[in-house]
């Protein structure tokens, strides 16, 4: 009986050691995970933000941080203007080095904006590259007829206003156009840019600066460039 009370002794210590080595296994881990989430968006060139549905898991709304304020006719005639990148390496521009470009991993349209207005981020965005075949195959190579009939791809559209051929001074060239919703209110500045080499593709930007960053707006749109 001595002996099996031993033996048995033997055994709780030795599954207490093996407890005690997994959790400290899984300590180890979740130190490591940390660090390394910590260390990749120290270093992200761009805030992630995700797409509306994908990381929605239950019925509450998730807390949104209070939104940063600007001194727009500061920021117009900064020096302190960074490069901004698309993920995908189609396109780049200069905007103010004080805010923060919001990007959407994975998305198929390199997507890019700011959080600036009331607007949430996913709904409201700055820079894209639209492929015209998904839209409308037969429009393939007619860029200035897709732009014109854009609305018709969105049920809250009814038509296209203040159309306009458009050039910035890095020599995109396009069109500026308004869209006109359901309701009867005109949208904000449309500008669609031809992509060299590719009849499928617009590089598509939307005015979501407010009245008073316009010149901020307009700076970072002559700053775009197609990159080859």
């Amino acid at each position: 009986m001595e002996n099996k009370t031993e033996e048995h002794k033997k055994e709780e210590t030795s599954s207490y050691s093996l407890s005690l080595l997994s959790v400290g296994i899984l300590v180890l881990f979740l130190l490591v995970v940390g660090g390394v989430y910590y260390f990749v968006s120290k270093k992200s060139k761009g805030q992630v933000v995700f797409p509306a549905g994908i990381n929605y898991t239950g019925n509450e709304a998730t807390p949104q941080p209070q939104k940063p304020t600007y001194d727009y006719n500061k920021l117009a005639s900064s020096a302190n203007w960074s490069t901004f990148t698309s993920p995908q390496g189609q396109y780049s521009f200069k905007y103010p080095g004080e805010m923060i470009p919001l990007i959407f991993p994975g998305d198929p349209n390199d997507t890019v904006t700011f959080d600036i207005n009331n607007v949430p981020a996913q709904f409201n965005l700055m820079v894209l590259v639209d492929s015209i075949s998904n839209y409308d195959p037969k429009m393939v190579g007619k860029q200035e007829e897709f732009v014109g009939n854009y609305w018709k791809f969105f049920g809250g559209l009814k038509s296209a206003q203040n159309f306009q051929v458009f050039e910035t001074d890095k020599g995109l060239k396009g069109w500026k156009v308004n869209y006109v919703t359901t309701g009867g209110t005109v949208g904000t500045d449309n500008y669609f840019f031809v992509v060299p080499n590719d009849d499928n593709k617009v590089i598509h930007v939307n005015n979501i600066f407010p009245s008073e960053a316009q010149a901020v707006f307009t700076r970072i749109l002559n700053t775009l460039e197609y990159k080859q």
